[in-house]
């Protein structure tokens, strides 16, 4: 399956689109969330109801995190949030905006965000972090058409960083209106890594060696930034 549609209003659906023939929707999906607020109050809020019906479904908030510093930004994608929620299929998000309650709770979400974009990634790595307590997090996301990359990046890793989550875009999100073109949520990314260690300062010089810069180089765009967890 790699195509969803799902019945939003009487005039309005919202498709899952799989970014290629061989993507399977009905795998878990991780959907990454990269925006800014303009009410920081009402977003919480609508995390706050949101909760409930996302558990029913099957999902889970898998990271939350605001960003702190932005070490490289190729394209003026900075914002200040990220959340990434586990859905376990995509029939599951479709169960999750068909639903009632769900609808009306979400126009707290419309008024509250801005410079939203989304996208559904498959993981790529599994992480076998063994790291404990406070932790720094760094987010890198890019835009390439390499699917070697993430291999690059896994190589790299130490027992000082760890991958936290590294997932490739599997399928984007479109709303249609009655009779009307399809129009796809913006999605900024290809791939995004998020790295955690236990100072900044060793996650930080990690980056910032010869070998992560030359596979930088190699990417069409980055953003890379400090993350504060809050999820």
């Amino acid at each position: 399956m790699n195509k969803i549609i799902c019945k939003v209003t009487q005039s309005t659906q919202v498709l899952i689109k799989a970014k290629g023939d061989n993507i399977d929707l009905n795998q878990p999906l991780y959907a990454v969330n990269w925006f800014s607020t303009k009410r920081a109050w009402m977003y919480n809020l609508y995390n706050f109801l949101a909760s409930k019906s996302l558990k029913k479904i099957g999902g889970k908030a898998f990271f939350k995190g605001e960003i702190m510093r932005t070490i490289l930004d190729e394209n003026n994608s900075i914002r200040d949030l990220i959340l990434i929620v586990r859905y376990p299929n995509g029939s599951s998000f479709k169960m999750l905006l068909e639903n009632t309650y769900f609808k009306i709770i979400s126009v707290f979400r419309l008024f509250s965000v801005k410079d939203f974009t989304f996208g559904f990634t498959h993981q790529l790595i599994e992480s076998r972090s063994n790291l404990r307590d406070k932790l720094f997090y760094v987010v890198h996301h890019f835009k390439t058409t390499d699917s070697s990359i993430y291999q690059k990046f896994e190589d790299l890793l130490s027992s000082g960083v760890q991958v936290k989550y590294a997932g490739k875009m599997a399928a984007g999100l479109y709303s249609q209106q009655e009779n009307k073109k399809e129009k796809e949520i913006p999605c900024i990314m290809d791939g995004v890594l998020l790295f955690e260690a236990k100072s900044e300062a060793v996650i930080l010089d990690w980056i910032n060696q010869k070998e992560y810069q030359a596979i930088i180089n190699t990417l069409e765009s980055s953003f890379i930034g400090t993350v504060k967890r809050t999820l």
